[in-house]
């Protein structure tokens, strides 16, 4: 004994399976380090930088930019617009008009966040082209062909006026981009522009006169992250197909060089620094592009030649419906030097992005917040030296953690780790509102988090084993949940228990004798079939929030509410029922499939379910010396009845009055007896559950339950002719039971010779268990 005791601990861990693992857990600390700084430094599957996007993303709407006017606006073709003009697209003399009213109006510059890669179809000569021929219609198409062209009249209005027009990148339509646009690189004279942008095969655009005449032409793309949300705007996009490559600037950025070009007489060159440029540091990826330069502003650039987004909230000052520019051009506002984008609002050509700040924000919001930022100089950046910041302090807390876990206990380290998570939010908090940096705080203190919890699972890892040798013992005799209970609360390790309403199940396969005896010479093959049929069951109970409470041979005892609360319980007990029909139909096909029913000569596979719901005690029952999880109780012993008794009514699932009552609206229940079993001497009244709600609503449930209340009526009133023609109508419904016919024929015939007492209140006393 003395012995047993001194290795006690060695044995418990032993039994635990990691007795020799032990040696080596020091290191593993270490190698969670190592891996977490290898993950942040790859973010392999971009789960970091999804997780850092979403913290970005909570700093905008906790911080947004605040509104400032710079005369950007949106002229928005609304609901409104379409109502007042006509239905989209509009002839391009329309566009053309709305052009010149703008630049009238004063505007620096006109931008179209759209394209125009058709002819307009109302174009005379294109009206022309639709006529049927004949000589009837020669002089009518002679006179439209005369007529000026919709589309030379816009490429007319977009040569006079500062005008963009947008394209789109995508997929090859035999088209390229004309770029307005001077482009002058500085940096490394190996990297080049259009190899460090995110670059497509093909562009939408618009006909190749209405390019020629716009003095800008940029790129409206947006390039979502993997959540599907728009956080950056291109400032370069490129075009790639064959030997063919070249660098088109974004809309917002084409927008401000074209405006610029109105100001000042001549439209300024775009000029693009390169890591390795002068005054920059090649850090990582030398190829790729850092600021992006026109006239005196300078705007940061991400690796892939984009700009962050600084959003505001919504600001209704940016947008002007289109219906006024053409309809009340004297009722806008002051638009002298404005930057003017036209978009549209309307349903079905809505151009819908998801950003930080809205799920279903215009396109077009895009562009103006960027163009906005660039005439403050409000930027938000990711600095090149963040990476290398973020992992050179995750690396130095994780060393920190690791040198003082067998020094200090395992709390002050905690404290310590906390410490730094909030310090490395702060920071990142700070940057932003005051220097408009981007540093993640997510994967630093993630690293730190899961070096500490290594390092702290070590310490406790014998605890834990020791722990789970415990669960190892009681797992075989106990729920899964009932050890998990007294794993944490040892004191709970006790007879006795707790009185709560449960619903209580029993479920016993049908006609077993017969089945029992085809196996009479293979008797390891009825456990397998036996298995076979209570694994499907016992699953549908544990699907369904059940604790099964013991197997009785071929029969399955379960309970709800126990040993977790479950507040639905009688609706989980039912659920549970039918999808055990579900269940034993699945396994009567597999079993037919594989002749088993023709070789044994035996019915299919049935069973018989009995539900209650009552008042019970449940905990643990038995002696000192071995005891159970189990509940006891006269609502369990009703429902033990009750499923003796389904057989005689011809329905697998029966169901007492007290569940019943929890819950009358969620399924379809038949009234079946009134019935006193034995033991008992108050009746109840027991139903058959048919199924969901719906069933209801079907003809047969109508036809039988008509036919069965009026068999009680007649039998609870002691008419059994009556009764007796309640019964051969109710045989003559499709698809009723003979069987609960068949009884109420017994018990007329049992009463017709030995009548009811006169104080009879029509149910009927089981005189069998």
């Amino acid at each position: 004994m003395a012995q047993r005791d001194a290795t006690s601990r060695q044995g418990a861990l032993e039994m635990a399976g990691i007795a020799g693992l032990m040696r080596f857990l020091g290191i593993v600390p270490w190698l969670v380090l190592v891996v977490a700084i290898l993950i942040q430094m790859n973010d392999f599957g971009g789960i970091i930088e999804a997780q850092r996007n979403k913290v970005f993303d909570f700093y905008q709407n906790a911080a947004p930019r605040p509104y400032t006017d710079t005369a950007v606006r949106f002229v928005d073709i609304d609901e409104e617009s379409l109502k007042r003009i006509g239905q989209w697209p509009w002839p391009r003399t329309t566009i053309a008009k709305l052009t010149r009213t703008l630049a009238d109006r004063g505007a620096a510059v006109i931008t179209f966040d759209m394209s125009f890669p058709e002819p307009d179809r109302t174009s005379p000569d294109e009206v022309a082209k639709s006529l049927p021929r004949g000589p009837e219609w020669d002089a009518t198409r002679s006179q439209l062909t005369a007529l000026p062209n919709n589309d030379a009249e816009f490429a007319k209005a977009l040569s006079e006026t500062p005008s963009v027009l947008g394209f789109l990148m995508g997929a090859p339509t035999g088209r390229v981009p004309v770029l307005k646009a001077g482009v002058a690189q500085v940096g490394d004279a190996d990297s080049k522009l259009s190899d460090s942008i995110n670059r497509f095969p093909g562009a939408t655009t618009s006909l190749e006169q209405l390019q020629q005449a716009a003095p800008g032409s940029g790129s409206f793309n947006t390039i979502p992250d993997t959540d599907g949300i728009v956080r950056r705007v291109p400032l370069f996009v490129g075009l790639k197909n064959g030997k063919f490559s070249q660098a088109y600037p974004g809309l917002a950025l084409e927008t401000l060089r074209v405006a610029m070009g109105k100001m000042t007489g001549t439209a300024p060159t775009i000029q693009t620094t390169m890591a390795g440029g002068v005054g920059e540091l090649s850090v990582g990826q030398s190829n790729r592009l850092v600021w992006v330069k026109v006239g005196p502003i300078k705007i940061p650039s991400t690796v892939d030649g984009q700009m962050w987004v600084h959003f505001t909230r919504p600001e209704p000052s940016r947008r002007i419906p289109a219906w006024k520019v053409l309809n009340a051009p004297d009722t806008l506002p002051d638009l002298q030097g404005a930057a003017i984008f036209l978009a549209t609002s309307a349903a079905g050509l809505f151009d819908i992005r998801a950003t930080p700040m809205s799920a279903g924000a215009a396109g077009v919001e895009l562009h103006i917040q960027a163009l906005e930022q660039m005439l403050l100089g409000d930027f938000l950046e990711r600095p090149d030296w963040s990476d290398g910041a973020e992992v050179g302090f995750a690396l130095l807390l994780g060393l920190l953690v690791l040198l003082a876990t067998n020094r200090v206990p395992v709390f002050w380290i905690a404290g310590v780790a906390v410490v730094a998570i909030c310090f490395a939010a702060g920071v990142s908090w700070w940057a932003y509102n005051n220097q408009h940096w981007l540093l993640d705080p997510i994967a630093p203190s993630l690293n730190i988090a899961l070096v500490f919890a290594s390092a702290a699972l070590v310490k406790f890892m014998r605890t834990e084993a020791e722990r789970r040798t415990v669960r190892s013992a009681f797992a075989q005799y106990l729920p899964p949940d009932v050890v998990d209970s007294i794993a944490n609360d040892p004191s709970k390790l006790k007879l006795g228990g707790d009185t709560r309403e449960l619903s209580i199940m029993f479920c016993d396969v049908r006609g077993f004798t017969p089945i029992a005896e085809s196996f009479r010479t293979d008797p390891q093959g009825l456990t397998r079939l036996i298995n076979r049929v209570l694994t499907p069951l016992s699953r549908d109970v544990l699907g369904h929030h059940g604790t099964i409470d013991k197997y009785i041979g071929d029969c399955i005892m379960a309970f709800w509410n126990a040993p977790i609360d479950d507040l639905d319980h009688p609706t989980h007990a039912c659920d549970c029922a039918l999808a055990m029909m579900d269940s034993l139909v699945a396994l009567n096909q597999e079993l037919t499939a594989e002749g088993f029913f023709k070789s044994h000569n035996v019915n299919p596979i049935a069973v018989t379910v009995g539900i209650n719901t009552g008042t019970c005690v449940v905990g643990n029952m038995g002696s000192d010396l071995r005891f159970d999880y189990s509940a006891l109780g006269d609502a369990v012993n009703v429902s033990a009845r009750i499923q003796s008794f389904a057989g005689n009514y011809g329905f697998p699932v029966i169901i007492g009055e007290d569940t019943v009552a929890k819950v009358p609206e969620k399924f379809a229940f038949l009234e079946v007896d009134f019935l006193a079993v034995k033991g008992r001497a108050t009746p109840a009244y027991l139903y058959a559950l048919m199924g969901h709600a719906h069933v209801r609503e079907t003809q047969a449930f109508q036809d039988l339950n008509a036919a069965l209340q009026e068999l009680f009526i007649a039998f609870r009133s002691r008419n059994w002719d009556g009764a007796k023609a309640a019964i051969a109508k109710g045989r003559a419904v499709e698809g009723a039971p003979e069987d609960i016919f068949d009884t109420y024929e017994e018990r007329i015939h049992y009463y017709e010779l030995e009548a009811p007492p006169e104080n009879w209140d029509g149910s009927w006393a089981a005189k069998e268990k």
